[in-house]
């Protein structure tokens, strides 16, 4: 199926035809949703800067990669969880910090006997999603954060809805059982609290 009356897609065609008030135009309208993405799936903002700024080089320097057979916006989206990707590997690579890492650091700075404040848990939550692996994480990105549809998320991630149907409960699965020390209500009597 073409996609030649999305306008996004009208753009990108025309900065494949050399109009570079189009590629300029693309970049204020996405720049914020690649950054985003990035940020949310890598937990870090230096390297979400990275990213982004490698996604519209790519976007610069190869237009014609983009065929209107996609939304333009589905296909940004590939891209980005795309360089994601490799961010993830190339940190794997060079033994910096890992995601894996991340979840123990944010858990140790608060205990569930604690109070969790907004941040902390913020902190706890964002920690949790890092913790998922890579698939699980970019369809909780591009669902929670971007609020993709579930076909939308199939067609960046190049699967099916039921895959991503799949995806997502194990993720927000096993985010419930990392998080749930922290989201446990109270449940002690008031009266026994005040003796």
């Amino acid at each position: 199926m073409k996609h030649t009356d999305d306008p996004d897609a009208q753009l990108m065609l025309a900065f494949q035809r050399g109009d570079e008030s189009a590629f300029a135009d693309l970049f204020s309208r996405y720049r914020s949703r690649v950054l985003n993405t990035a940020y949310h799936f890598l937990g870090d903002r230096d390297a979400a800067q990275d990213v982004a700024q490698d996604v519209f080089v790519k976007l610069y320097a190869s237009p014609k990669a983009y065929r209107p057979n996609a939304a333009f916006c589905t296909w940004l989206y590939r891209v980005t969880a795309n360089c994601c990707l490799d961010e993830v590997r190339r940190r794997k690579r060079s033994r910096s910090v890992s995601t894996e890492d991340v979840p123990e650091c944010a858990a140790a700075c608060a205990s569930p006997e604690e109070s969790v404040s907004a941040d902390e848990l913020a902190r706890l939550v964002r920690a949790a999603v890092a913790s998922l692996p890579e698939n699980q994480r970019m369809a909780v990105v591009l669902q929670r954060y971007e609020r993709l549809s579930y076909q939308q998320i199939a067609e960046v991630m190049k699967t099916s809805v039921p895959a991503v149907e799949s995806l997502l409960f194990r993720a927000k699965t096993a985010l419930k059982t990392r998080l749930s020390p922290y989201l446990a209500e109270d449940t002690e009597p008031a009266a026994e609290r005040k003796s």
